[in-house]
């Protein structure tokens, strides 16, 4: 499968899966906000935008010749790449914002990755309430 295709389709069922948690960040309780903190979410933030970044940048350089070593090893790292990604992308589903900070860290990817996998998709309305309270969330001051 062609970098691009499994990038795109890998990460776009890995986005939606955790996305459908996006209505429940605005319910998220601020009770005791000041005493507790979001550092499992941050932490798991930089694991998620160090897999995002180095993805990216290896789908910016030249591919290996077909049906070599060296393709099957860069194709390899690549998938092992994206599939971190899609883990992490998990993992930050699964954390609770508990912080405007928080909330924030997960609007902007939801704004980064949702817009990418729908570009050839129909933009229903569920999917462009999701990405309104995104745009809310990432706009709100802490």
């Amino acid at each position: 499968m062609p970098k691009a295709n499994a990038l795109s389709t890998t990460q776009r069922r890995c986005v939606l899966a955790g996305i459908m948690t996006a209505p429940l960040l605005a319910v998220t309780p601020t009770v005791a906000a000041t005493s507790l903190d979001d550092a499992p979410l941050v932490a798991s933030h930089q694991r998620f935008q160090a897999a995002y970044s180095a993805a990216r940048a290896m789908s910016k350089q030249p591919e290996p010749a077909c049906n070599t070593p060296e393709a099957d090893a860069y194709e390899a790292r690549f998938d092992a790449l994206v599939m971190e990604e899609c883990d992490c992308l998990e993992e930050l589903a699964a954390i609770p914002a508990l912080t405007p900070q928080g909330q924030r860290l997960k609007a902007e990817i939801i704004l980064a990755l949702l817009p990418e996998h729908l570009r050839y998709s129909e933009m229903d309305g569920e999917t462009q309430l999701i990405l309104s309270l995104a745009r809310d969330l990432g706009c709100v001051v802490s």
